[in-house]
């Protein structure tokens, strides 16, 4: 049941972030990270995704690396299946 909230909920955080992604003001941007974080643990083409960001972008998987332990279980989840 958790595994279906977290999925609803990050759809919904992504397709609003689209929405808002012209505003000036970040938003959009946030939500969208936010969503994809609640979707790489159940859908696979995200977690690819997540994974080549962090492959090509070193200083953001060592700050996922050292932020982990401070994140909630899902979080946490991604982090692990996401790594390069």
């Amino acid at each position: 049941m958790l595994a279906i909230f977290h999925q609803v909920l990050g759809g919904i955080l992504f397709l609003a972030g689209l929405v808002v992604l012209p505003l000036p003001i970040p938003f959009g941007l946030i939500m969208i990270v936010i969503g994809l974080a609640l979707l790489a643990p159940y859908i696979i083409p995200v977690q690819n995704v997540i994974r080549t960001l962090r492959r090509k972008n070193a200083s953001i998987n060592e700050k996922l690396i050292r932020w982990r332990s401070n994140m909630p279980p899902v979080i946490q989840k991604t982090i692990d299946k996401t790594h390069p």
